[in-house]
């Protein structure tokens, strides 16, 4: 009889626990947020998606009523915090600003770093903005428009080269996609080790051109250290007005972007996602803050839904697909 009181008041308690642990992760949702929330980017600090997020931090801060901070996770071109994010609680309390490339670029050409599925293991929340790629040279070289620049190419298809941000970067992409577009052009691929090494390179003049993120580029745009000859968007960019498009210069299909997309891990409950996607679309729609990131060569996105952020990243992930069976062994040069 003592046995089975026992027994009794031991599952009894284990009842309460769980009924505890259910109401407790129920309300969750309702007082969400209770505790600071960690934005991760996949990069050093002063990329695209760093520099968003930092803009994006503020804001959040003020109207999530809730501390906002950065952590900058770099590595494996952005698959070590997109790895970190998938295995993160699903809370709301560990959410990221994805990029292309760990999200589009290296499930498909380096999948050993990128050990998840960019459409499954992630719940999309919001789209933020995105950032067009231009085509730069050194000021140092006579290059003033891209025809310039071809004619060199053409004429020095041994020796030209460019530079990008890492092997299978956005930046080669976008560099082979233009070699591609302007007439099967080659030239050699000098990858260095992120986006600020590659722009100190092509401010000393190390290399003939590069494709860049116009967020990255800039600084150095402003301070005449590059020219900028052509932008590879699909509409005008007010940052750089007087560039070109690749299209008016007869190259379509090479409009490139880095965009800019807040993820958490999969299922993050609705009610979390919801009050993220509200508390993001109203950041993105503030004129003090849409200021700031276009000054920073980032231009917002119309406010979306998770859904509609959803099927944005789907196809994404196809156009990369795309680009990767178009370019064939361009891409491991």
């Amino acid at each position: 009889m003592v046995a089975m009181n026992r027994l009794l008041f031991a599952c009894t308690g284990v009842l309460v626990l769980l009924a505890a642990a259910t109401t407790s992760f129920a309300q969750a949702p309702d007082k969400y947020p209770d505790r600071p929330i960690t934005i991760t980017v996949g990069f050093a600090p002063g990329g695209t998606s760093d520099v968003a997020a930092r803009i994006l931090s503020e804001r959040l801060t003020h109207s999530l009523k809730t501390t906002v901070l950065v952590d900058n996770r770099p590595g494996a071109a952005g698959s070590i915090a997109a790895t970190a994010t998938a295995r993160a609680a699903p809370d709301g309390y560990k959410i990221m600003l994805s990029d292309p490339g760990a999200f589009a670029i290296n499930p498909i050409m380096m999948p050993q770093n990128a050990r998840y599925d960019p459409l499954t293991d992630f719940t999309p929340i919001a789209l933020v903005g995105q950032s067009p790629l231009v085509v730069v040279v050194p000021t140092s070289r006579p290059f003033t428009t891209a025809k310039m620049l071809n004619d060199h190419l053409r004429t020095h298809a041994n020796t030209a080269n460019y530079a990008s941000s890492g092997n299978a970067g956005i930046s080669q992409f976008g560099a082979e996609v233009y070699l591609k577009r302007a007439g099967d052009l080659s030239a050699l691929h000098v990858p260095y080790r992120g986006g600020a090494p590659m722009m100190e390179a092509l401010m000393k003049g190390e290399v003939d051109f590069g494709v860049a993120v116009l967020a990255s580029a800039m600084p150095t745009i402003e301070a005449g250290s590059v020219r900028p000859l052509a932008l590879a968007a699909p509409s005008a960019t007010p940052a750089v007005a007087k560039v070109p498009l690749l299209e008016q210069l007869g190259m379509p299909g090479a409009a490139m972007t880095s965009w800019v997309i807040m993820i958490g891990p999969r299922g993050l409950p609705p009610e979390i996602v919801t009050r993220l996607n509200s508390a993001i679309n109203e950041a993105i729609a503030d004129p003090t803050v849409r200021e700031r990131l276009l000054k920073a060569g980032i231009e917002t996105y119309k406010p979306a839904t998770p859904a509609e952020t959803g099927e944005y990243l789907r196809k994404e992930v196809e156009n990369y697909k795309a680009y990767q069976s178009e370019l064939g062994d361009r891409l491991t040069k």
